[in-house]
């Protein structure tokens, strides 16, 4: 028995030293084919124009190089770089790098300088340089020609691995295999042979391009492509107005859609074209025109200016990257089996994720063309992205067309880089001049307005209703008011920096938390605090909003704030906190309301007056009187009857007609003028009875502070 134990034993021994063999056999061969398979590891991908498509683990959009691993093993790249320079060739160290077989790995051309792996010291022009790969040894077994490119737009292999070339959407981390290329822009656009514009009858368009080139058109506002209407002689031009709806019949605009219009609404005509060249494989620029015909006869347009807004449909509708429809967003609560909120679409997205390229055509009160830009858009506004007429951000950016400013004029003497479309917010189905109209009634108070025109807008040729063109606080803002320089201004808007980061944050709550924490009828310590805060700021924004019964502001919310960042020679590079106005829709409610004691409608028991800020503030003798003789003055002159009831005809002047085609189109087709004039009384009628309360509540309020 024993002899075969010791039989069994030496047979699994040898069988043992047999297997270990084999695999000692085969692990060497495996790392001996790892790191050869090193060797094969490729550029894959670039981005150098990384506007939006793709973000870093820290939450930035930096141009990437895409690795590629052919092998069907892991391979490491100890020893492995990355440069944009053959003489310089170890500026990325690609040690600890492990890329999974048939995997990818990106590394962030960021200019980073702390030797962070997966990302580079350097950054890629837009222009186009060459890129290097390097293995352990310092030769450079890769390399590629980055020509230049559009925004968003990667240079990739056609195939991984493959040797073809091809411009293409950003695919980082994921298969490059059957992606649609992006052609070349190159060349000279078409011509047309009639500009944007009102017309009184129709006409005949025609389109010419350079010997050899294709024209290609669109009539819907979508880009042109070589699968689009081939332009093959003259195109009539004629009143629009009489085709049928496309974008207005639209049921996915709004999570809650009650009203699409059954008539016909106003149109434009929209032709886009580009060229293409056969030979090269390659495309013009779109030129787009925007051509009115027969509105000379539609007097309602007459005195406004009006604005074109063109983009591609899918930027605006697609269910997984348009802007404006429910899409994604509400088919996905749909499909959990939930009833969708009015959060519940894509339009309550937010981020340059989220900005598509746009046309804007801007036409003057007589109808002649201003500007023409590319431009970028996103969704703008808090509840009203629920709105089927909602807002738009413009923004001018040298990626679309090498300005970072818009072209025009909006507001005397002044230019900017960004403005917005707004609906007129939370009155959008009603006046929709409340906020504008009471932040113009302030402009000579301390407190910063924005200011504001009526325009007319049409959303890729159909007619989108009234909207307020308006300034927006950002860096220029403070540059065109204040004088300041954009580099030195901070903002906090809601409770949370807005500009200037942690910075920002941190230097407003030292200010508060000052006020707070310290006694203010100690005159040392509201020196201080009026050091810290612009005070009359704060008493102009707090009696106004009182006065117009504003139910809808507090410290973290529809609340903004500003201070230059250092000091400097002008009157505001102070360093002290001033407040901003917006969104005051939520105010003229009810004449008879004490402000004073009653709760936002949104903060139960939590009234404007007792923010802890103001709490600790009005204890002091000297702000509580400062406070007292300015509201006083905001009542009898700001806000004086006779005053509003001027400036409010002048108002309802200029918006009147517009306002009540534009509740037609989206609210109900039966609205008439008569109501629309119930919603002006109604902001006049509480200017005229308020006195009658308000004073009172402010003589209590005083009793309660003593």
């Amino acid at each position: 028995m024993h002899t075969i134990f010791r039989k069994i034993n030496r047979r699994v021994k040898v069988l043992f030293l047999i297997l270990a063999g084999v695999f000692f056999c085969i692990c060497t061969a495996i790392l001996c084919y790892s790191a050869e398979a090193s060797n094969h590891v490729v550029i894959n991908e670039v981005c150098s124009n990384n506007f939006s498509a793709a973000r870093d683990e820290n939450g930035n959009y930096s141009d990437y190089i895409e690795l590629y691993n052919p092998a069907m093993v892991p391979v490491s790249l100890t020893g492995f770089s990355l440069s944009d320079s053959k003489a310089e060739t170890q500026k990325c160290l690609l040690d600890t790098v492990i890329i999974p077989a048939k995997g990818y790995f990106i590394v962030w051309a960021d200019g980073s300088s702390g030797g962070e792996v997966g990302h580079a010291e350097f950054k890629i022009s837009r222009e186009g340089e060459k890129i290097y790969l390097s293995n352990q040894k310092g030769k450079i077994i890769d390399s590629v020609e980055i020509p230049k490119l559009d925004y968003n737009t990667a240079y990739a292999r056609k195939e991984d691995g493959a040797d073809i070339w091809i411009r293409q959407a950003v695919s980082n981390g994921i298969t490059n295999n059957n992606r649609e290329e992006i052609l070349e822009v190159k060349g000279e656009k078409p011509v047309f042979s009639v500009k944007s514009g009102f017309y009184e009858e129709p006409f005949e368009l025609t389109i010419t391009a350079d010997e050899g080139q294709i024209i290609y058109y669109t009539l819907d506002g979508s880009n042109p492509t070589t699968d689009s209407l081939q332009y093959q002689g003259p195109i009539l031009i004629k009143d629009a107005s009489l085709n049928e709806n496309i974008y207005s019949a639209r049921d996915d605009l709004s999570v809650q859609m009650e009203y699409i219009p059954d008539f016909k609404v106003d149109k434009a005509t929209i032709v886009r074209a580009m060229a293409y060249n056969e030979k090269e494989n390659t495309v013009s620029d779109i030129v787009t025109e925007t051509y009115f015909v027969n509105f000379e006869k539609k007097e309602e347009y007459s005195g406004y200016v009006i604005a074109s807004l063109v983009t591609d449909p899918a930027n605006l509708f697609d269910r997984d990257f348009g802007i404006y429809g429910n899409g994604r967003a509400m088919e996905d609560v749909i499909a959990s089996g939930e009833i969708p909120s009015y959060t519940d679409s894509n339009a309550f997205n937010s981020g340059k994720e989220w900005e598509r390229e746009a046309v804007l055509q801007l036409f003057d009160d007589n109808h002649r063309i201003e500007l023409q830009q590319k431009v970028g858009i996103r969704i703008a506004g808090q509840s009203t992205r629920n709105a089927v007429q909602k807002s738009f951000n413009i923004y001018a950016r040298e990626i679309y067309d090498s300005h970072d400013v818009l072209e025009y004029e909006f507001f005397d003497g002044m230019q900017y880089s960004s403005v917005k479309l707004r609906n007129g917010g939370t009155a959008y189905a009603e006046s929709k001049i409340i906020d504008p109209f009471l932040q113009s009634l302030s402009a000579e108070r301390a407190v910063a307005i924005q200011d504001s025109n009526p325009c007319v807008v049409f959303l890729n040729g159909e007619y989108w209703g009234i909207y307020n063109i308006r300034e927006r606080y950002k860096e220029d803002y403070f540059k065109n008011h204040y004088g300041i320089s954009e580099s030195n201004v901070w903002m906090i808007d809601s409770g949370a920096p807005a500009n200037g980061s942690w910075d920002a944050w941190n230097a407003y709550d030292e200010m508060i938390k000052f006020v707070l924490e310290n006694d203010m009828t100690v005159p040392e310590n509201y020196a201080k605090a009026c050091e810290l805060l612009d005070v009359q700021s704060l008493i102009d924004f707090y009696c106004i909003n009182l006065y117009i019964d504003n139910d809808d502001v507090a410290f973290d919310k529809n609340i903004a704030m500003w201070r230059s960042a250092q000091m400097g020679e002008t009157e505001f590079e102070d360093c002290k906190w001033r407040f901003m106005f917006y969104d005051l829709d939520g105010a003229v409610n009810n004449p008879e309301s004490n402000t004073f004691e009653d709760s936002e409608w949104w903060k139960e028991d939590f009234g404007l007056m007792d923010e802890p800020v103001m709490k600790s503030l009005i204890c002091n003798e000297v702000f509580k009187q400062q406070f007292y003789e300015t509201f006083l003055d905001i009542a009898n002159t700001t806000f004086s009857y006779d005053r509003v009831h001027e400036e409010l005809v002048k108002w309802n002047d200029r918006y009147a007609v517009q306002a009540v085609k534009s509740h037609q189109r989206f609210i109900a087709e039966d609205i008439t003028s008569e109501d629309y004039e119930n919603y002006i009384d109604k902001i006049d009628d509480f200017f005229k009875r308020r006195p009658e309360y308000v004073f009172n509540y402010l003589e209590e309020q005083m009793e309660k502070s003593s």
